[in-house]
């Protein structure tokens, strides 16, 4: 399946949502971005089930009239918010994985950072996240969650032009389709989390852990740690791999790898200069 570019639908997509009226005006706008707001704090802070349009109401100060003169129905606001999320989420990760920033980097910095990111990413937005898979697998079309699988086929396909550039270290016969795999492998793995382990739930891995060991499994996968051109196994002493492990926390350490005490919104992302 070929996934366009992102700037191709950005524009146009958001401006078509059915059911929903953008606002002319600057004071109409005004009305329209606080109950957005409204909208995505109650999503955020209570989840799906509270984001109704009594309590958006209540919490924009806006009117009824004001809200069904720009939402044919709470349905309609929520698809509007789907896909303005996943538009700037697409955005951002076209920004991040721009190749140019990416050019310097080795293939373990590259893995280690992208799955860093990703961790960091899905848990600053983890309330947000479940309550729009919750309500793509509820809604009557499938068009929700296709959107959420271009999303991470569209990532994916960064990785790939990231990666492709280092096809003589890696020993993958089939580099692209193993890119595409391990990266998509990485966003259902946090996708469990967020659905399963919210709130006070465990699942028994910290979030440093996690991302250690996603890169491993990564890295791993696409043959860097060890697996040889001739078909040959790994080490049995499996030295090879304990090494690239250790370079894996190297490149967190020195990042200064703690997401249990910084929020993805507040600790700035850091990736290679442009």
């Amino acid at each position: 399946m070929n996934y366009p570019a992102v700037s191709q639908n950005i524009t146009s997509e958001i401006k078509n949502v059915s059911g929903v009226r953008l606002p002319k005006q600057k004071r109409s706008q005004i009305s329209f971005d606080q109950m957005i707001k409204s909208a995505m704090s109650l999503l955020e802070e209570r989840g799906l089930e509270a984001t109704t349009v009594k309590n958006i109401l209540i919490h924009s100060g806006a009117g009824a009239g004001t809200f069904y003169a720009r939402f044919d129905s709470r349905d309609a606001l929520l698809n509007y918010l789907f896909i303005e999320f996943w538009e700037d989420t697409e955005k951002e990760w076209e920004i991040i994985l721009t190749p140019p920033r990416w050019s310097t980097a080795s293939v373990e910095n590259i893995v280690v950072q992208i799955t860093r990111t990703m961790v960091l990413w899905s848990q600053a937005h983890s309330s947000t996240l479940r309550a729009f898979l919750v309500y793509a697998m509820c809604h009557p079309e499938y068009a929700l969650l296709d959107r959420t699988v271009e999303l991470d086929n569209r990532v994916a396909g960064h990785v790939i032009d990231l990666l492709i550039e280092h096809d003589d270290e890696l020993t993958h016969p089939d580099l692209e389709q193993a890119v595409r795999l391990a990266t998509l492998q990485v966003f259902a793995t946090l996708r469990s989390r967020y659905i399963f382990a919210w709130g006070d739930r465990d699942d028994g891995i910290e979030d440093e852990k996690l991302a250690v060991e996603l890169a491993n499994i990564f890295l791993s996968y696409l043959g860097l740690m060890g697996a040889k051109r001739d078909g040959s196994r790994m080490d049995p002493e499996n030295k090879l791999r304990v090494a690239h492990m250790q370079k894996i926390k190297n490149i967190l350490a020195q990042e200064g790898f703690s997401i249990k005490k910084a929020s993805y919104k507040k600790q700035q992302m850091k990736i290679p200069p442009e």
